[in-house]
C-alpha cells in the first residue's frame, strides 16, 4: 500500500513539475559553495545568517528583526574588520534582496518543467427527430511541441539559474569588499582627525605667541596676519576632516545595515603596517582568471544562450502539433479514436528570434575574451599600486618621518638655546604632523589596494575600479604634503 502511495505521488509530482523543488535552499547552498571556494572566512555562520534572515525578512524595510545568535553586537566591544563583514553579511538588505533575487530564477526553472496542459472539449446536438437521443462529441488532448521541447527549454532555465547563483555569490563578495573599504576609510578618517587636532593646536599656539609678540610690539601687522590665517585654515581643515569622518562612517553603516542605538560602534587601533608578500604576478593573474565569477557568469550565459538558440531554430522548423483522443456518440454506439491537428511552418520559422539569438550568442563570446584580458589587466595594476603604496610607506616609516621627528629635536635644543624663535619651531612640529598624515594616507592607500588584489583572486572583478576616484584624494593630500 505505502508503494503505491509513493507512486502516485512520484507521478503527480512528475506532472505538475518535473521534480524540479520550488524553494531557494538548494540554490543557496550552492551561491555558499561558490563563496567558500573563493573566500572560505566569508562562507560561514556569517553567510547562513544572510540566507536565513533573507528567507524570512519582512516586506517592511525599516522593521527591526532581532540578529542570530551568532551575529556578534556592533556595540558590546570594538568593532573588528572581521566582525565588520560578519555583520554586513547578516543584515544588509541588498544583500538580502541579491539571495531573494535566487527565487526568480527557480521559478522559471520550475515553469520550464512543466508538461503542457491538457485540453478538453465537449459538443452535444440535438436531432429534429425525437426518436433520436442526444449525440455527444468529447476530446482532450496536449500541445506535443511544448512536449518536444521541454527539455530544451529546462536546460536554457537551467542555465540562467547558474547564472544567477554565480551573480549572488558575486554580490557577497563585493559587499565584503565593499566593508573593507569603507572599514579602512574610517580608520584613516579618525588617524587624520587626530593628527589635524594635534595640528590645529600647534596653529592655534603659534597664532597666540604672535599676538603677544605683536602687542610687544617685536611682531609686524603682515606677520601676525600671516599666522592668524594659518590658524584659520587650519581649522578649517579640521572642520573638513570632521565632516569626512562623518561620511565615511555613516557609508559603513549603510554598508552594514544598522540603524538606531546600533550606529554607536566604535574602532580601536589604527592602520596596520603594509604586509611585504602580494604574491608572484603570473601566480596571481592565473589564479584570478581561475576564479573569476564574471568569467562563470558569462559561460553560464553562453550556454544559456546556446541552448535558447537551439530551441528557437528547432522550434521554427517543427510544425505546431496538438494531438487529441477524440470520441463520438451517435445515440446508439461509441466511436473513439486519435486526432493530430496543428500548422505548418511554411513561412514564420522564428527567422528573427533565431538572427537575434545567434548575435548575443556572439556577443557574450566577444565578452568573455575581453573580461579574461581585463581582469588580468587589473589584477596587474591593482599588485602594481599596492606595490607602489608600500614602498611609499615604508619610505615614510624608515627615512621621512625618522628625519621630520630628528628635525624637530634639533629644532627644540637650538629653541632652548634661544638660537630662533618658537615660530620655527611650531613650523617643525606642524611638518611632521603633515608627514605623518601623508603616511596615514598612503597607509589608506595601501590597504584599499591589497583588499582590491585579494578581490580580483578571490574571483569578483566588479567594483574593483571603482575605487580608483576613492583613493585619489588620499594620495594627492599625501603628495601635497610631502612638498
Amino acid at each position: 500500500m505505502l508503494g503505491r502511495v509513493r507512486f502516485w505521488e512520484s507521478l503527480v509530482c512528475a506532472l505538475l513539475a518535473g521534480c524540479v523543488a520550488h524553494d531557494t535552499a538548494a540554490d543557496r547552498s550552492a551561491v555558499r559553495a561558490l563563496v567558500h571556494e573563493r573566500a572560505p572566512a566569508l562562507a560561514g555562520t556569517a553567510l547562513s545568517n544572510a540566507e536565513r534572515t533573507s528567507s524570512a525578512s519582512s516586506p517592511a524595510a525599516n522593521t527591526r528583526q532581532p540578529a542570530p545568535a551568532e551575529v556578534p553586537s556592533p556595540t558590546a566591544q570594538p568593532l573588528t574588520l572581521d566582525n565588520a563583514v560578519r555583520i554586513a553579511l547578516a543584515n544588509n538588505r541588498e544583500l538580502r534582496a541579491e539571495l531573494l533575487g535566487l527565487g526568480v530564477a527557480r521559478g522559471q526553472l520550475v515553469q520550464a518543467s512543466v508538461f503542457p496542459n491538457l485540453d478538453f472539449e465537449a459538443e452535444v446536438r440535438f436531432s429534429e427527430d425525437r426518436t433520436l437521443g442526444p449525440q455527444w462529441a468529447l476530446g482532450a488532448g496536449f500541445d506535443l511541441t511544448q512536449l518536444i521541447l521541454r527539455g530544451s527549454r529546462r536546460g536554457a532555465a537551467d542555465a540562467e539559474l547558474s547564472a544567477a547563483r554565480i551573480a549572488a555569490a558575486g554580490a557577497t563578495l563585493d559587499l565584503a569588499y565593499q566593508v573593507r573599504l569603507a572599514y579602512y576609510d574610517v580608520q584613516a578618517a579618525a588617524q587624520e582627525l587626530e593628527l589635524l587636532r594635534v595640528a590645529q593646536q600647534a596653529f592655534a599656539a603659534s597664532s597666540e605667541a604672535s599676538q603677544a609678540l605683536h602687542d610687544a610690539g617685536n611682531l609686524t601687522d603682515l606677520d601676525l596676519s600671516n599666522e592668524q590665517s594659518a590658524e584659520q585654515s587650519a581649522e578649517l581643515e579640521l572642520a573638513r576632516a570632521e565632516a569626512e569622518a562623518v561620511d565615511v562612517r555613516e557609508r559603513l553603516n549603510v554598508l552594514l545595515g544598522l540603524f538606531g542605538q546600533d550606529t554607536g560602534w566604535r574602532i580601536e587601533g589604527h592602520l596596520p603596517e603594509p604586509t611585504a608578500d602580494l604574491g608572484d604576478l603570473e601566480r596571481l593573474e592565473s589564479r584570478a582568471i581561475r576564479a573569476s565569477l564574471e568569467l562563470a557568469a558569462t559561460r553560464s550565459g553562453l550556454d544559456a544562450a546556446a541552448r535558447r538558440a537551439g530551441l528557437t531554430s528547432t522550434a521554427g522548423w517543427l510544425p505546431r502539433l496538438h494531438l487529441d483522443a477524440r470520441a463520438e456518440y451517435d445515440g446508439q454506439y461509441w466511436e473513439v479514436g486519435p486526432a493530430l491537428s496543428g500548422s505548418l511552418p511554411l513561412f514564420d520559422r522564428d527567422q528573427g528570434n533565431a538572427v537575434s539569438q545567434q548575435a548575443e550568442l556572439d556577443q557574450l563570446r566577444e565578452r568573455y575574451t575581453a573580461a579574461a584580458i581585463t581582469i588580468r589587466a587589473a589584477t596587474r595594476s591593482a599588485r602594481a599600486r599596492a606595490l607602489g603604496s608600500e614602498r611609499r610607506a615604508r619610505q615614510y616609516k624608515e627615512r621621512l618621518l625618522p628625519l621630520r621627528e630628528r628635525i624637530l629635536k634639533q629644532t627644540l635644543l637650538e629653541y632652548n638655546a634661544m638660537q630662533i624663535g618658537v615660530f620655527q619651531l611650531l613650523d617643525a612640529r606642524r611638518a611632521q604632523l603633515e608627514a605623518q598624515r601623508a603616511y596615514v594616507g598612503t597607509l589608506r592607500d595601501y590597504w584599499r589596494e591589497r583588499a582590491t588584489l585579494e578581490q580580483l583572486v578571490a574571483g569578483r572583478l566588479g567594483g574593483t575600479f571603482a575605487s580608483s576616484e576613492a583613493r585619489r584624494p588620499a594620495a594627492a593630500r599625501g603628495r601635497a604634503q610631502e612638498h
